[in-house]
């Protein structure tokens, strides 16, 4: 039997390893609630100084009202530059046909992007049909940084984003800004306005035009015929080949149809649709190009466009839905979603309302009437 005082000593050193180990725990305890409050600090943070392009047809809204929407509820898609959310009016062939559809665009979107962009899209929607616009094919690969973000900036962290930014070849373009926002756009503190707090808190308001931009101006143009441009397709061909094919394996993979097209532009080059339909042929899918079908359209470049950059404006966007809607009509089985549908009827309700104010305020432009996304296509 031990001594007295060699167990008291024992127990000693348990109480003082108990005490020791119990202060080590509220340390650690301490360590991990402050680092709880600090990740959620920088969270709302990020959120709050990260730049949003909130309003009709800007991609921070689109992006927003297109998550919002229940899975497997939209059966066609149009993706591709401004010129998608300029010329394609899904709430449109919504009210004339029953057909749910998206407008899923930003300025200038490179394929290689849209191809990102796809695969995060196709996660909460399963769309019979993609319609992927071309008007990209003249885009150098070296799209600027500031064109790149509206749209880049909406999608999740994810292994597919993570290979775009590091395989962008845009040199502007760094991991960090990208993935962490916050150190991009910090110094925002002094145009900070009601929609960055309310995007933060979860509560900007929803759009309900389905990535489509709503505009009466009306800028009148001449069509014209380009066949005098020098550009060969050759020096751009892996730039525009590699993402096509990616586009077209995905669309195969998910057992939807791939169809290119081009939305008839004022300013139309031969190249572009040469290029584009030698694509199509790469990847054994149909290619549209609705510059041909433009009087059957009924398009009229002294009416039907809004700036001097080939936009469509909603006189030629609904000309055009017409068009598509037969074209649907003729080629697939989609179903009549009206009245059945409560949140594309509901939507439909204010689509009009929106429309009608819209309309109004170009009529007597001191109503001001929303400004067209600053990332619109300059081509």
């Amino acid at each position: 039997m031990l001594p007295k005082w060699m167990t008291d000593m024992g127990n000693d050193r348990k109480s003082l390893q108990l005490v020791q180990s119990g202060i080590n725990g509220k340390k650690v305890a301490k360590a991990v609630v402050f680092a709880a409050i600090f990740l959620i600090l920088f969270y709302f943070a990020q959120r709050l100084f990260q730049a949003k392009w909130a309003g009709n047809g800007k991609t921070t809204s689109m992006w927003q009202e297109y998550t919002s929407l229940e899975e497997d509820t939209v059966d066609v898609l149009f993706v591709g530059t401004s010129h998608v959310y300029s010329a394609i009016d899904p709430m449109y062939m919504y009210e004339n046909s029953g057909i749910t559809s998206f407008a899923i665009s930003a300025g200038a979107m490179r394929f290689d992007l849209t191809y990102t962009v796809l695969q995060e899209a196709l996660e909460t929607q399963s769309p019979k049909v993609i319609f992927l616009d071309m008007s990209a094919v003249h885009y150098s690969h070296q799209v600027e940084e500031a064109r790149i973000h509206p749209i880049l900036d909406q999608l999740r962290l994810s292994s597919y984003k993570l290979d775009f930014i590091l395989n962008s070849g845009c040199e502007e373009l760094t991991l960090l800004d990208s993935v962490i926002p916050f150190f991009r756009y910090h110094s925002r503190w002094s145009e900070l306005n009601a929609a960055d707090f309310r995007y933060t808190t979860g509560d900007l308001e929803m759009t309900y035009t389905r990535g489509h931009y709503i505009s009466y101006k009306t800028v009148p143009t001449e069509f014209h015929f380009y066949d005098d441009v020098e550009e060969t397709h050759g020096e751009f061909s892996d730039y525009l080949s590699i993402p096509i094919q990616k586009i077209a394996a995905l669309c195969e993979e998910k057992d939807i149809d791939l169809i290119l097209f081009k939305i008839p532009l004022p300013g139309w080059y031969e190249y572009q649709s040469e290029v584009a339909s030698e694509l199509a042929d790469l990847v054994g899918v149909p290619y549209l190009e609705l510059y041909y079908e433009k009087d059957e359209i009924g398009l009229d470049a002294a009416t039907d466009y809004r700036d001097d950059s080939d936009h469509l404006n909603q006189y030629g966007a609904e000309k055009l839905a017409d068009y598509l809607i037969e074209y649907l009509d003729s080629n697939y089985d989609l179903s009549d979603q009206r009245g059945i549908n409560q949140r594309w009827d509901e939507d439909a309700v204010l689509y009009d309302q929106l429309k009608e104010e819209t309309l109004q305020a170009s009529l007597y432009p001191q109503t001001d009437p929303e400004a067209a996304p600053e990332e619109d296509s300059v081509d």
